[in-house]
């Protein structure tokens, strides 16, 4: 500003002039500049206006985020499934409404550690079911004698089907005879049957779990809580003029009680409430009443 009577330059928060002395308070003010219309007549001043504020919305939080946060809480303890599915349910929603809200929602946190504690409450839930369950499984009196019984009656049947396999290879084969193990009425090592229909070695009369590669010379097949092994009578020519095949249960009082075996005349005959831990002759074979 300058000085009404001296013309000096003075600022605006001075309270004299310093050139000459003269007090600015009693200086006469200046009118405002005044504003002309295209009309060329002088319009009222124009009032200044207040600096620009950028809006900025008022966020509210989402009700379904607290409500996500709070189940996911009760769902580790102590309402576990019963929380935990709704506790998924409104994070899911939440998270999707405050994505869409364009800022007046809040809440994306909670939303989200409500997700994962309902998650983890379901996947702990799925552990102690995955462990809890077997175990009650077997100790139930009446489904373990179910099992066992089952395990009994597939024995049993698959002997019968040996029993056809190695009938199929005598013919297929007359001057091997009967096959001398499991391994030779299954398939090859690879699973595949050798030539597309098998051979005197690999015969693939059987599936690969009773009749494997590695159930020969005394090694046992494994099927359905049951183990298996074949005997086989040959003579000094090579060729087989009988067979003994025997399933014993894997643990006795568990996977089944009774024993089994068969030999070329088809019978299944079944051994007693007993384990057998060993092979069992022809001779031996026959001895055992038929099963009924």
């Amino acid at each position: 500003m300058f000085c009404s009577k001296c013309g000096t330059s003075m600022a605006d928060n001075v309270e004299a002039c310093p050139g000459c002395g003269a007090v600015v308070a009693a200086m006469p003010q200046t009118p405002p500049t005044p504003v002309f219309t295209p009309g060329g007549t002088a319009a009222a001043p124009q009032p200044a206006l207040p600096p620009f504020q950028q809006y900025v919305p008022v966020q509210e939080t989402d009700g379904k985020a607290v409500g996500s946060l709070i189940l996911g809480i009760l769902s580790i303890f102590p309402l576990g499934l019963l929380a935990a599915i709704p506790a998924i349910i409104l994070g899911h929603i939440s998270r999707s409404s405050i994505a869409r809200s364009m800022g007046r929602l809040k809440g994306e946190g909670m939303a989200l550690a409500g997700l994962i504690m309902g998650y983890c409450s379901i996947g702990l839930v799925l552990l102690i079911a995955a462990i809890v369950i077997p175990t009650v499984l077997r100790t139930m009196p009446g489904l373990k004698r179910t099992r066992m019984a089952a395990n009994e009656a597939a024995a049993a049947s698959t002997l019968h089907t040996i029993n056809l396999a190695q009938s199929t290879y005598a013919t297929r084969y007359p001057a091997k005879g009967y096959a001398t193990d499991l391994s030779t009425l299954g398939p090859g090592p690879s699973g595949a049957c050798p030539g597309g229909e098998g051979n005197a070695q690999h015969a693939c009369l059987l599936d690969r779990i009773a009749g494997s590669s590695r159930c020969g010379d005394g090694v046992w097949c494994f099927k359905s809580g049951y183990m298996y092994l074949m005997t086989a009578a040959c003579g000094s020519d090579g060729s087989c003029s009988d067979y003994a095949i025997l399933a014993t249960p894997i643990t006795r009082g568990d996977t089944g009680n009774k024993s089994f075996c068969s030999t070329s005349d088809g019978i299944v005959r079944v051994g007693g409430l007993a384990r057998i831990p060993g092979s069992v002759s022809v001779e031996a074979c026959r001895l055992w009443p038929p099963l009924t």
